[in-house]
């Protein structure tokens, strides 16, 4: 059954893919002929001032001949007029922001917001300084190199806009943090363990500094915490051992009651042959026994859970129980519900003395066996839906590879 599901679904998605493939494909194909053949009229929008150049990829036709050609179209130009003003509107913006976190430009100990261009794009700009070596080109300041009196920088904005060019200066004294801040007081510590490592180089231990800038300091190992990670992953593990062991539990009490319930059609129909013939339900019973034991031990039959609950309940009336108490022990400690139900239709049946047995089992027979078709049925339909993942997968990939490049070569 499964294999037939398999068969039938298969061209269904296969017709699929192909259907929404041509679709897309004749969408982007009369996108495409629009924006190259219809709409187009020979003009090419530039982009505002200050973007970058449009490349364009064109055919041109020209005595007789039809040739493909590459153009560059620049991005559109400035007036001397609103070139003066964004000229203007870079220094403005230069002022506002190159200091960034620090307050005066007589104190700077944060790095400045010193940035590629400025007016919205317009104005490019190169930074130079009369010094070297306090502060790179994006504003970050070297502190390791800033005395404790501080250095006077000149930092020269060269301001770009199409072909026009303008330079700005300015002046800024950069100086350490202030022992008033945390920063500040760790680079106060740093520098005096550096000064201390320099004095004492020759001696076989560095002492640590306990005092520095009126600041006691107090020096220990960091706790390493590998101890505590043990305990937590041991945790983490046993829990993880638990939650699989009771997953797997599950998992085989639930197969288990899956294969009682593929034997129970077979043990059904036995008992209806075998009672039908004349025989008892203690008789019946040990001749399916029989019959089982000896196919196990001979080796043509593997073991099977719900023959081995109907060897149980044989036991136990062999150990002195009644049938029908062991009919009624089967139903309470069997956890397939087919064998509950057979449990109750052979209790109340040999407790009245009904001649409806035998009729009774041959419909459970029957509805039994229509059970395991249905079962097998369904099981053939989720093998079939769990190959729709992959599939609808594969239908990804493909609209990808034919969409991507056709949607990157649209032009609107």
């Amino acid at each position: 059954m499964i294999s037939k599901s398999n068969k039938n679904s298969q061209p269904i998605n296969t017709k699929l893919i192909l259907i929404v493939v041509v679709i897309v494909g004749l969408l982007i194909l009369a996108l495409d002929y629009r924006s190259a053949k219809k709409d187009f009229a020979g003009i090419l929008p530039r982009n505002d001032a200050g973007g970058q150049k449009m490349n364009e990829t064109l055919e041109v036709e020209f005595l007789e001949q039809k040739q493909e050609m590459n153009l560059e179209v620049s991005a559109k130009g400035l007036t001397e007029k609103e070139i003066e003003d964004a000229f203007e509107n870079a220094v403005k913006e230069i002022d506002k922001t190159y200091l960034g976190d620090n307050k005066s430009a007589d104190r700077v100990s944060n790095n400045l917001n010193l940035r590629d261009t400025y007016a919205n794009g317009l104005v490019g700009v190169e930074w130079n300084f009369d010094v070297y070596g306090y502060i790179s080109e994006d504003g970050k300041l070297n502190k390791d190199r800033i005395p404790d009196e501080g250095q006077l920088v000149t930092l020269t904005a060269v301001m770009y806009c199409q072909d026009r060019e303008q330079i700005y200066s300015f002046c800024v004294v950069v100086v350490q943090k202030g022992i008033d801040t945390l920063e500040g007081q760790i680079n106060a510590i740093n520098k005096a363990v550096k000064d201390q490592d320099t004095k004492t180089k020759q001696d076989d231990n560095l002492i640590l500094p306990t005092k520095v800038e009126n600041m006691d300091v107090k020096w220990t190992r960091k706790m390493d915490y590998r101890g505590l990670q043990l305990i937590i992953l041991g945790f983490i593990c046993v829990g993880a051992v638990s939650i699989g062991k009771k997953r797997d539990a599950k998992k085989e009490k639930q197969k288990i009651i899956e294969d009682m319930d593929m034997d129970y059609p077979m043990i059904v129909s036995e008992l209806s042959i075998l009672m039908g013939a004349g025989m008892s339900f203690r008789k019946a019973l040990e001749r399916i026994i029989h019959k089982y034991t000896n196919n196990v031990r001979a080796g043509k039959s593997e073991i099977r859970p719900g023959f081995e609950q109907m060897v149980l309940t044989y036991r136990r009336m062999s150990d002195g129980l009644s049938e029908i108490q062991a009919i009624e022990e089967l139903g309470m400690k069997c956890e397939s519900k087919n064998f509950r139900k057979l449990s109750m239709l052979l209790s109340q049946n040999l407790r009245k003395g009904s001649k409806d047995l035998i009729d009774c089992l041959e419909k459970e027979q029957r509805q039994a066996f229509e059970l395991r078709k249905q079962k097998a049925i369904r099981a053939g339909e989720e093998a079939s839906t769990k190959l729709l993942i992959p599939m609808a997968g594969m239908l990804f990939i493909v609209i990808v590879i034919l969409v991507v490049p056709a949607v990157m070569q649209i032009n609107i």
